[in-house]
């Protein structure tokens, strides 16, 4: 099977199974063959028979669990991954296809919580990169304070990701949340001095707190990173008149 053969490899185990049907650990094999070969349904039917011979056999549970999931048996997908999760809650691969069985239900709520409760179970499942959709799905539905809340807790886990401060910026703002905005957008800049996005979402902020100057600052800042970046231009431009308004009006 190491080498792709996955037809001779079936040739094989399908003679184990058949000179020893109670063989569990071929019926297993047998399975891993066929999936490899393609053969989805056989796949799962030689991993259930598997199962049956050895009912506690975590391979055998997340191997029926996740060809369920790719067949679209999502629940009873989620029911074995369950089962082998409780066997061994650190299960890394149970845990990630349960988080991708939710997801591709629309379960957002559910496959982020199922992270959080897992990456505190199994250490390995703790790359929070390959979850940063999820987080991007609850933004999109207006899960603004979810989004938020997600955010951080993937910050807890990998600190040094600059990417996730940022993608707080967009929930904050549309919560209104301009100081936290601002504070945030300064440490980002901080960080990363030549980060232009960090130093347009600070100036937007403080335009919308009425501090026009600070805003002016943060604008030129971003031209002198970026001198031909029209939309920092425009609202360099924008921020001048509400200016010289401003002075009129006194």
């Amino acid at each position: 099977m190491h080498t792709d053969k996955f037809e001779d490899a079936i040739e094989f185990f399908r003679k184990l199974t058949d000179d020893d049907a109670s063989d569990g650990i071929a019926w297993l094999k047998l399975a891993v063959a066929y999936v490899g070969f393609g053969k989805l349904e056989k796949g799962l039917n030689s991993a259930e028979e598997a199962l049956e011979r050895r009912p506690q056999d975590l391979e055998a549970l997340n191997l029926v669990g996740s060809i369920s999931s790719i067949l679209g048996k999502d629940e009873q997908a989620i029911d074995y991954l369950d089962r082998a999760i409780e066997i061994n809650p650190e299960h890394t691969r149970a845990w990630i296809s349960k988080i991708t069985t939710l997801r591709k239900l629309d379960r957002v709520n559910e496959a982020k919580d199922c992270y959080r409760r897992g990456t505190k179970k199994a250490p390995q499942l703790r790359d929070p990169e390959d979850w940063n959709d999820l987080a991007g799905i609850s933004y999109e539905r207006g899960e603004l304070q979810e989004t938020v809340d997600f955010l951080n807790f993937m910050q807890e886990l990998e600190p040094d990701e600059f990417s996730y401060k940022f993608n707080k910026l967009g929930p904050l703002s549309k919560m209104r949340r301009y100081q936290d905005v601002i504070d945030l957008a300064e440490e980002i800049v901080r960080e990363n001095p030549d980060f232009v996005p960090g130093r347009v979402v600070k100036g937007i902020s403080l335009l919308a707190l009425h501090r026009y100057q600070e805003a002016l600052e943060n604008f030129d800042m971003a031209l002198k990173l970026e001198p031909s970046n029209l939309d920092v231009l425009d609202l360099k431009q924008k921020t001048l008149k509400i200016i010289e308004n401003s002075k009129y009006s006194v």
